[in-house]
């Protein structure tokens, strides 16, 4: 089972490497809601619209060791920690690159959006150790930022 695992987290890595080869960082904007229709399966709209809800179903489930979130007001920062994703980034490490998206990252730029009505923008994914910093731009009306 090993080796199948092995094969699906070098595909997924290939087909987005590919897709950034075609479409460079526009590749990006075009895999933001990536994950979230089983997301939505597994938990239902209205657990969506709770971060604290999916950070729960996410680390009970094994798709993640530990999530911590640092909320502002322009941003959301999220820690993951061991997420079962994490071998696919470590490909794009190797070739030299950032990963294109995140399903885990989507599902939360999907309960800032159900909440406000505004898209959000994953910036790139950092990455430390066994964890990654998602960072969330949030949409912001021009008194939020101007303050």
């Amino acid at each position: 089972m090993e080796e199948i695992s092995k094969f699906k987290d070098e595909l997924i890595f290939e087909v987005q490497k590919e897709f950034w080869n075609e479409r460079g960082k526009g590749a990006r904007y075009r895999l933001t809601r990536i994950g979230v229709p089983f997301f939505e399966e597994k938990l239902g709209k209205d657990q969506l619209k709770d971060k604290e809800s999916i950070k729960k179903w996410l680390v009970e489930n094994g798709f993640c060791e530990e999530i911590d979130f640092k909320e502002e007001d322009v941003s959301l920062n999220i820690s993951v920690k061991n997420c079962c994703l994490k071998n696919i980034r470590d490909y794009f490490a190797g070739a030299n690159m950032k990963p294109l998206g995140c399903p885990v990252a989507n599902i939360f730029m999907y309960c800032l959006e159900l909440n406000s009505g505004l898209a959000p923008e994953l910036l790139p994914i950092e990455s430390e150790g066994d964890s990654c910093k998602l960072s969330l731009a949030k949409m912001a009306t021009s008194d939020v930022v101007t303050r």
